[in-house]
């Protein structure tokens, strides 16, 4: 990047139903996007396209965090946790659970497992 950042920063407002937008222009083209909607607070990044990669609202229950991209991946040394009211794991090809040690599913009410063939051992 050349140039100061300050001169990257381009300030535009708008109504007061759509708040305040700054932008951010970073390498390879993404922008930054910082925004109010209503009560709420957006940051951006959208690529060089203005498709929307990585979205992050700031509500009054907390943020919520929105991702869009060809691949996500997760990796810890330790741990990686999921915790929530309800979680779900939605695949259009196939899902894979793989563990070197035990893998254990607990349900404290019914677990339905519901399959065309259903392969145990």
């Amino acid at each position: 990047m050349s140039g100061s950042p300050k001169e990257k920063l381009r300030t535009e407002a708008g109504s007061e139903e759509a708040g305040e937008t700054r932008e951010v222009y970073l390498r390879d083209g993404r922008t930054l996007v910082v925004s109010d909607e209503g009560s709420e607070q957006l940051v951006e990044i959208r690529n060089e396209s203005g498709m929307l990669e990585l979205k992050i609202k700031l509500t009054e229950q907390g943020p919520v965090l929105q991702m869009e991209s060809v691949r996500l991946q997760l990796k810890a040394s330790e741990a990686v946790e999921i915790e929530g009211k309800r979680v779900d794991i939605k695949a259009t090809e196939q899902v894979t659970l793989a563990s070197e040690d035990k893998i254990e599913v607990e349900g404290k009410g019914d677990v339905v497992v519901l399959g065309k063939k259903i392969w145990l051992n």
